[in-house]
């Protein structure tokens, strides 16, 4: 499950926030306020659009969608996909702060672990502990990679 906090600021209206859901990464956005559905929100052919439910602002659809477009899970698992294709065969977003990274079967788990580990911690957004789960596909063995937040030097 992952959520987010979305504030619609209005110039002449009182600010709007909204809460998003989304159970997994095949979903819709489900969209609260308060404790009030207000409808559910999906990118469709590159343009966010309120799928179900009205009176969400077509503006604020378009806020929350450039807001989701910018999480470290909407791009992370593409990005190692790409940066160790010889490894990884699928990365699953488990939540906002949990991966899975499942390795082709004849790719060796401890030698990926020896590139993945220096690699994340270059790739991932600094501020934020996550958790990789790394296993081999159709295999039990699994290991976990946490990537901690760096504390910047010169605070």
């Amino acid at each position: 499950m992952i959520e987010l906090t979305y504030l619609f600021r209005q110039e002449f209206n009182k600010d709007q926030s909204y809460q998003l859901m989304r159970a997994s990464m095949e979903d819709p956005w489900l969209v609260l306020s308060g404790s009030d559905v207000m409808g559910i929100i999906d990118e469709v052919k590159g343009e966010w659009l309120q799928i179900v439910g009205e009176g969400i602002p077509q503006a604020a659809v378009e806020a929350m969608g450039e807001l989701i477009r910018k999480q470290q899970f909407s791009w992370l698992p593409r990005l190692i996909s790409k940066q160790w294709p010889d490894y990884v065969m699928e990365v699953i977003v488990k939540s906002k702060n949990r991966y899975e990274v499942i390795c082709h079967a004849e790719a060796c788990i401890k030698l990926f672990k020896q590139r993945f580990t220096p690699g994340i911690h270059a790739l991932a957004k600094r501020e934020e502990e996550i958790v990789f789960k790394v296993s081999s596909f159709n295999t039990s063995n699994f290991y976990e990679i946490t990537k901690r937040p760096a504390i910047d030097r010169y605070v």
